[in-house]
């Protein structure tokens, strides 16, 4: 794990690599696989339920956060391919995505 985050560390965006839309997908995702907890019904919890619930958390993390592991390992990234497509904080991505 720390090699993966000395290589994303290398970038000149080091803790950005997805994209605002790889982002906000993975936040809704995220969200989704999250609120199962609250929608079944509690007689019927198993553990898949709890296993997607738990998976739920990674996508959300690394929607949040703007990093993702995968990425980082195969040192790819889903943004800074064009000027429209920045890296960067979130509020930011979404600014350059929609102004120009």
């Amino acid at each position: 794990m720390v090699e993966l985050i000395d290589k994303s560390l290398q970038h000149k965006h080091p803790l950005q690599n997805i994209s605002a839309i790889d982002r906000t997908s993975r936040i809704i995702i995220g969200m989704a696989l999250i609120s199962l907890w609250f929608v079944v019904d509690v007689s019927t919890v198993n553990m898949g339920l709890v296993l997607l619930t738990l998976i739920g958390i990674i996508p959300l993390l690394s929607g949040i956060i703007g990093w993702c592991p995968v990425h980082a390992l195969f040192n790819t990234r889903s943004c800074g391919t064009d000027s429209h497509n920045t890296c960067g904080t979130l509020p930011y991505q979404l600014s350059r995505l929609f102004h120009k």
